[in-house]
């Protein structure tokens, strides 16, 4: 996020709450469902198993999928069955393949293996070439370094979203066959179609995952990673970004394959990934700097134009409140922070970042605040050997200024509405606050309203903080929420503004 030199006015609509789907299955009194025992391990035919983990995984999550579309493919295809897949399954070690700088075996015979070997390194696709799905199951490669961090739900998410690639091929309802598409809608389909397997597994439909709302966040955190890196041209643009590919994933949860595969899917798709801004010096100050401020300049709640350390998120989120307020006709008291070991409200031992409605404050412990600057993470893949290493910890200031917005859109509740702002319904409703601010300052240049920006990475950091910080018992807690319902009410305002909050 950075700031530019301009002056701001906003125009704005604004309601009391949100309201959100509640991704955790429940029974009518409100309890959770208890989910049966997995099912015995899937017997699928494929070529190169190793009959190992990932393998296993792979197999489990391939055979609940195919369930899945046998049962719902006749709702988007006019009611005619599902046609399996033709040109089989195929595990590669990937490791090997990239020593011997070849793929050995039946797998070496699959069309687009023997067209580019490369294509199944650190990586899982469905050939459109002879209908059959690829993988690398090396154990130091992306997918399973990430399912033996994130849970093998994370496997069954992949391949969802490889099948869902399968749904858009000529064998079956032949999506673009002029080839026309724009990969990232297309992979936004997969991802929507992933989002809809995912939903009937939270239903308790998927038999080898009988899944809890846990397992999904825990998948979601590690799905982030399969996010695009940020672009250096409009050709590098595939996949999305995280908070592109999870917006996508909460549409099929929520409306499921019918929606996906709709006629309008398309058209009903916006998308937040871009570079940064060329040929300008503030867009290669921005790019070197990975579109990161300092951790000072966060902290600093001074006025820029008279500050030039200040970095302009607590100036320009009164700024945004304030003119939300004059559109329903009410006062705006800006909101300060100020740091200190505890909030100075509420009974918590483990809090060390929230709002005080008696005295307007947010209060952060500098621990605090540096661990959210430095929460989020990313995944490296060494060119020469394709291993994969986690790094956590990696900088990110719109972590840090997601949760000042949660906090400015509890003192919303409080001084807009005189709502309480210690429930479920306060937390949701300050994430879908906190989506409508982003969609305000989510654009490429500064211009006479927004002198105060994100940068390209900014949506994945507010993503991953809705995710993971937010829910944490030194900060808001989760308050019976999961990291799914913040994600869902976090876009619902970003998709729809405050009018829908």
């Amino acid at each position: 996020m950075r700031q530019t030199a301009v002056a701001t006015v906003a125009l704005l609509t604004l309601t009391a709450c949100a309201s959100v789907t509640d991704g955790q299955p429940a029974n009518a009194d409100g309890s959770v469902i208890n989910h049966r025992a997995p099912a015995p391990d899937a017997n699928l035919q494929v070529y190169g198993d190793s009959h190992g983990s990932f393998d296993t995984a792979a197999k489990n999550a391939l055979s609940d999928v195919f369930a899945f579309w046998k049962q719902v493919y006749p709702s988007v295809s006019d009611g005619k069955s599902l046609p399996p897949i033709k040109g089989g399954l195929y595990s590669v070690d990937g490791a090997k393949a990239v020593d011997q700088k070849r793929v050995d075996g039946p797998a070496g015979k699959e069309a687009c293996i023997k067209q580019k070997p490369e294509t199944v390194i650190d990586n899982a696709a469905f050939c459109f070439l002879d209908d059959s799905i690829i993988w690398d199951r090396a154990s130091n490669h992306l997918l399973a370094v990430l399912a033996a961090k994130y849970g093998t739900l994370l496997v069954a998410l992949v391949f969802a979203h490889e099948f869902g690639h399968a749904i858009q091929s000529p064998r079956r309802l032949n999506i673009d066959p002029d080839n026309k598409l724009p990969t990232i809608y297309a992979e936004s389909q997969a991802d929507c179609a992933s989002g809809a397997f995912i939903g009937s597994a939270l239903a308790g439909d998927a038999p080898h995952f009988p899944v809890t709302a846990a397992d999904v966040d825990r998948a979601l955190d590690g799905f982030l990673l399969f996010r695009d890196s940020t672009p250096q041209s409009p050709a590098d643009i595939s996949h999305g970004n995280g908070f592109d590919r999870l917006s996508a994933f909460d549409d099929g949860i929520q409306h499921g394959v019918t929606y996906c595969y709709s006629d309008s899917y398309f058209s009903s798709r916006k998308f937040t990934e871009r570079g940064y801004v060329p040929d300008t010096e503030q867009g290669a100050i921005d790019a070197q700097n990975g579109g990161n401020e300092t951790l000072a300049q966060v902290l600093n709640a001074g006025d820029p134009k008279t500050d030039q350390n200040a970095g302009g998120l607590q100036p320009d989120l009164n700024r945004f409140w304030k003119a939300a307020a004059a559109s329903i006709k009410k006062s705006w008291a800006d909101v300060k922070i100020a740091e200190a070991p505890h909030p100075k409200c509420g009974a918590s031992s483990t809090s060390e970042f929230g709002y005080c409605p008696d005295d307007n404050t947010v209060y952060y412990s500098a621990d605090y605040a540096k661990s959210a600057y430095y929460s989020l993470t990313d995944q490296v893949t060494d060119p020469s050997t394709a291993v994969v290493t986690i790094q956590d910890n990696q900088p990110a200031d719109f972590a840090l200024g997601t949760m000042f917005a949660m906090a400015w859109g509890l003192a919303v509740r409080h001084q807009l509405f005189a709502k309480g702002i210690d429930d479920k319904d306060a937390l949701l409703a300050a994430a879908c606050y906190t989506g409508a601010y982003a969609k305000d300052i989510n654009r490429p240049n500064g211009d006479a309203t927004h002198s105060f920006i994100l940068s390209p990475p900014d949506m994945d950091e507010a993503t991953s903080a809705m995710l993971s910080l937010v829910g944490s018992d030194q900060s808001f807690g989760a308050r019976g929420t999961t990291g799914l319902d913040r994600i869902q009410a976090f876009v619902k305002g970003y998709d729809g503004a405050l009018s829908v909050c």
